[in-house]
């Protein structure tokens, strides 16, 4: 159910976006093999300060040094390899003075020889459309607004605009022919054994201020099931830790909402969705990260949080995912 809440955040946000950015659609790869003592990747979403008046609705919590300590603690740490921004790295992108913390961290990235690549956000197109998406490319070269692939070693991630508001039907058709088309390609690649799906909106979450998006899960959730290496969809958008998990077809979905921006209460999942595999009693998923670590048969993430005090990250919640069994002829 929508609450009104709900409502007043959305309009909120609807207030202050302008008209759609329109831009020459390529797509792009980026090949990188793994350092055999870097073999960690990075994911984190929603990196962006509050905005005055999203505290109206939202409770605080030191947003802004919680995202400090965890930039520096991505930093201090020399198994990582590549780190992956899924939206929402600001508060409004259009404005330079916004990106003032993340222009540091990408700075701090380069001197470690560290690659760094995003998905763009809502809040990345905040307040002018067409100046927000051209700030976050001038920081991120190899991003499009319609989709495109990384390769890390034998892993393949594809980062996809959930943006549909700032898509027009062409773009959005360009976009999904691109993505299925990737997938299988992908299949037929023998060097890739996994494929990760990232994009900023969620189509799984019980956010009590976004809840699930639809068109995401209408649009990219169904040819992410049909694709054998498909095994893991990575998400922000809701600011909290969750996991979703489809058993029969052996796929994740991460919601990792948790890079600083305001903490997100939970409600109660719908009983035709997939349903929460996390079951602590808290009232706040706390800050956190994703360190995705390469092992011989698979993938080990493990979800890096600070506590209530800020305190860490440590380790909270791990899942190891195999790669999927060479497909026979």
């Amino acid at each position: 159910m929508i609450t009104i809440r709900q409502i007043l955040y959305a309009a909120l946000l609807v207030f202050a976006v302008q008209a759609e950015c329109k831009s020459e659609v390529l797509q792009s790869e980026n090949i990188k093999i793994a350092d055999s003592t870097r073999q960690s990747i990075i994911f984190i979403s929603d990196t962006q300060a509050p905005m005055a008046a999203e505290k109206f609705f939202v409770k605080t919590h030191n947003n802004e040094k919680a995202t400090e300590i965890l930039f520096d603690a991505i930093l201090s740490d020399s198994a990582v390899s590549s780190v992956f921004m899924l939206g929402d790295l600001t508060a409004m992108g259009s404005f330079d003075n916004n990106w003032t913390a993340v222009d540091t961290f990408l700075a701090d990235l380069k001197l470690k020889n560290i690659s760094v690549h995003a998905a763009i956000g809502n809040h990345d197109y905040l307040l002018f459309s067409n100046s927000g998406e051209t700030n976050l490319k001038k920081r991120f070269p190899d991003f499009n607004r319609t989709g495109y692939s990384v390769r890390i070693d034998s892993l393949a991630i594809i980062l996809l605009n959930s943006n549909f508001a700032h898509l027009n039907r062409s773009d959005e058709e360009y976009q999904e022919k691109w993505y299925n088309d990737k997938l299988q390609s992908l299949e037929k690649d023998s060097t890739v054994k996994m494929t990760i799906v990232a994009c900023h909106h969620s189509p799984f979450s019980n956010s009590t201020i976004v809840g699930s998006d639809k068109k995401v899960r209408r649009t990219f959730v169904p040819s992410f099931l049909k694709s054998r290496k498909c095994r893991i969809f990575i998400s922000g958008h809701a600011h909290t830790f969750q996991h979703f998990n489809d058993t029969l077809a052996g796929k994740h979905f991460l919601v990792i909402g948790g890079g600083g921006g305001l903490l997100h209460k939970l409600e109660e999942g719908e009983a035709d969705e997939l349903q929460d595999q996390v079951k602590w009693d808290t009232k706040y998923r706390m800050f956190h990260f994703v360190k995705c670590d390469f092992k011989s048969e698979g993938l080990l993430l493990r979800v890096m949080m600070l506590d209530e005090n800020l305190t860490g990250p440590k380790s909270v919640y791990e899942l190891f995912i195999p790669f999927p069994p060479l497909k026979e002829n």
